[in-house]
């Protein structure tokens, strides 16, 4: 296996910057899936999700639902990945379908969802960490800014230091919560199980609350494409990315379904609805006092997972665009390690000013709706590059073509109205910041052109 492999040359022929190294396998695509998709609002999803659909059998089958729907839409990203194994992702494949305004469309998206999500991730881990030590509670806004320096200094440091943060917290996370569900249901004693609380049925018949439980599942699964972004850096990327989302998503839904299967045996739906935190209820009678400490622990854990996940895909976005000319070149450098170190310390710098502004809450308000129609414009680049690039290689192609692709665009495409409806406002505000990207492609097609001039000169 090589040790590395160089960035893909510009539009013009030449390369620029330093070295991605490929010395990502199937272990750490497991792992940055599995780190992006578990986080913190596990720890209340389940509380949630019964007050919204008070029906035991009609959860579990949401979280299944909800992983057929990934793996319908990963199916997609499979072949998109294989045929396109480059550093940045989905934008890539909006790009090369749709030019300059599809792929900053989707480009800046998901590079805005990661600062945004290791914003509130930092923030998180700084409030749980102070419940486990008081008296950092004051400092708390200092504490989330250390742990984010910590982050990206390591993986500016290099992809092995990246790697190994992934692959360890990923790792330790899946087993905490596999013991959780084992304690749960060998120690806790069993709770009678109302399948349906009939005091409640009415919520039922209210699809809101149905669709509103539907998308919290969906966001739980959110991050399973986490490993595309890697393609350039992942051995045998045509073997190893379908199996990476494949098995990542098969580990956490069995993670995810044990989870409500245990805090049901332990707690009873009624129970789940009316206890915000049902894991610190189910972890206190079984260590008393230690619980909160357990919690506390464990969302630690798992927002340092999620934030490294999203610390090392941000700058790869970032890359990729410079690579199209869409970013200035410094961000196509990349040091020894096998860091793109400019976009890494870019983002750094971005994370960190929208944690100490506290703006993420509205920054996930408009990216969760900018994120559903990105994916809509990523699974349509599926349909537009078979007709007009046939002979473009494809090791993996989608199952089902056309009609599995069409059922998961349709999918996605009714969801996407539903989310509008619900927030409508988020829709206008995404609608603009999606076509202020028009003006930025034209300027950027622009400098390309007189770029290109003056190397001819």
């Amino acid at each position: 296996m090589s040790s590395s492999l160089s960035g893909p040359p510009d539009h013009h022929g030449q390369r620029q910057g330093g070295e991605l190294l490929n010395i990502l396998g199937l272990t750490f695509g497991i792992a940055v899936a599995v780190g992006a998709m578990i986080g913190v609002g596990i720890l209340r999803a389940p509380s949630v999700i019964a007050r919204e659909v008070p029906d035991a059998r009609l959860i579990l089958v949401l979280w299944v639902v909800a992983l057929v729907h990934a793996v319908l839409e990963a199916n997609v990203i499979a072949e998109l990945g294989t045929a396109m194994p480059r550093a940045g992702g989905p934008y890539v494949y909006a790009h090369r379908a749709f030019g300059d305004v599809g792929g900053l469309a989707v480009g800046w998206t998901m590079w805005m969802q990661r600062v945004a999500s290791t914003a509130a991730l930092s923030i998180a881990f700084a409030d749980f960490a102070a419940l486990l030590w008081p008296a950092l509670r004051p400092e708390t806004a200092v504490l989330a800014v250390a742990m984010q320096i910590v982050m990206f200094g390591m993986n500016i440091a290099g992809l092995r230091e990246g790697r190994a943060i992934q692959e360890a917290t990923s790792l330790l996370k899946t087993i905490a919560l596999l013991g959780f569900c084992v304690a749960a249901c060998l120690v806790a004693a069993p709770r009678h199980i109302a399948l349906a609380d009939a005091s409640r049925l009415v919520p039922l018949a209210n699809w809101a609350a149905i669709v509103a439980a539907y998308q919290l599942i969906v966001g739980a699964y959110a991050g399973w494409y986490e490993p595309a972004f890697f393609t350039e850096e992942t051995s045998h990327p045509a073997r190893n990315l379908p199996r990476a989302m494949g098995l990542g998503l098969l580990l956490t839904a069995v993670l995810y379904i044990a989870i409500n299967a245990a805090l049901l045996h332990s707690l009873g739906m009624a129970e789940i609805a009316q206890n915000p935190l049902p894991f610190a209820t189910v972890l206190a009678r079984q260590a008393g006092s230690f619980a909160a400490a357990g919690v506390a622990a464990f969302a630690m854990l798992s927002a340092a997972s999620c934030t490294n996940a999203g610390v090392m895909s941000a700058p790869r976005v970032l890359l990729a665009l410079s690579r199209d000319r869409l970013l200035p070149g410094l961000f196509q450098s990349v040091n020894k390690g096998g860091s793109p170190y400019v976009a890494t310390a870019a983002t750094a710098v971005a994370a960190i000013v929208v944690a100490l502004t506290g703006s993420f809450n509205i920054a996930f308000g408009l990216i969760a709706t900018l994120q559903s129609a990105s994916f809509i414009l990523v699974i349509l680049a599926l349909f537009v590059l078979r007709r007009r690039e046939p002979k473009l290689a494809r090791p993996f192609r989608a199952i089902g073509y056309p009609w599995a692709p069409l059922l998961v665009l349709g999918i996605d495409a009714v969801l996407f109205a539903l989310f509008l409806n619900a927030n409508w406002t988020g829709g206008v505000f995404a609608a603009i910041l999606w076509v202020l990207c028009i003006p930025f492609a034209l300027m950027a097609r622009q400098a390309r052109r007189i770029w290109a001039e003056h190397k001819g000169a």
